[in-house]
């Protein structure tokens, strides 16, 4: 009998100490030839202003993470979003000409133009603190006014006109409560221009949209 005691008592040491710190016994399910799951990135879903710049970004010719800054101007909505490449950085209240709605044909219909825009220079204005010029009139803009004059859309003595960027504003109560005072061009507030003036340069994109 105390031989059998002995026994169990030398099994019991045995698995204790096998147990804490003697060869580990891998689980038969585990195999080191199992593939590794395939890493997926987080899918990012684009909007669908973010779908617009990115093919625009592409008909410009930036193209492998160059990422330029665009001035993004909804008219409908009065806002402009400041992008880095696709990343939205801020958006700010602005006003229009004094028709916000329609495309600008000609001098003097007081629209804002639509389509795609390079600045030209940028100066400090007396008037309105800073003038961002934009290369309106453009290509497309110069079809737009040719075919506006064949259809008798605009006075066959009609020039095309110019001059139009984005500015601050020398009376500030007319922005704030949505006047549409302009001739064509997009006003801030002053603070605001001060804000993305910097940010501005010859490579910057503007696109202005309904």
């Amino acid at each position: 009998m105390r031989n059998f005691v002995s026994a169990l008592l030398f099994l019991f040491l045995f698995v204790l100490i096998a147990g804490c710190g003697g060869q580990p016994v891998k689980p038969p399910e585990a195999s080191l030839e199992a593939p590794l799951p395939a890493y997926e990135p987080p899918h990012t879903k684009l909007t669908a202003d973010q779908k617009y710049l990115q093919k625009v970004m592409s008909k410009n010719g930036y193209t492998n993470g160059d990422k330029p800054t665009i001035v993004f101007v909804h008219k409908l909505a009065r806002k402009l979003t400041m992008y880095h490449g696709l990343t939205p950085l801020k958006t700010y209240n602005v006003v229009l000409g004094n028709d916000p709605y329609n495309d600008k044909l000609c001098q003097g219909d007081t629209c804002t133009p639509e389509g795609v825009y390079h600045v030209v220079t940028k100066y400090p204005h007396q008037r309105w603190s800073y003038f961002i010029l934009l290369d309106y009139p453009n290509t497309k803009n110069w079809i737009k006014f040719d075919r506006a004059k064949l259809a008798g859309k605009v006075p066959p003595d009609a020039n095309i006109g110019g001059s139009v960027g984005i500015h601050g504003t020398e009376y500030p109560e007319r922005n704030l409560t949505g006047m549409n005072w302009t001739k064509g061009c997009i006003s801030l507030l002053n603070p605001d221009l001060e804000e993305i003036y910097p940010m501005i340069d010859r490579r910057t994109l503007v696109v202005i949209n309904k």
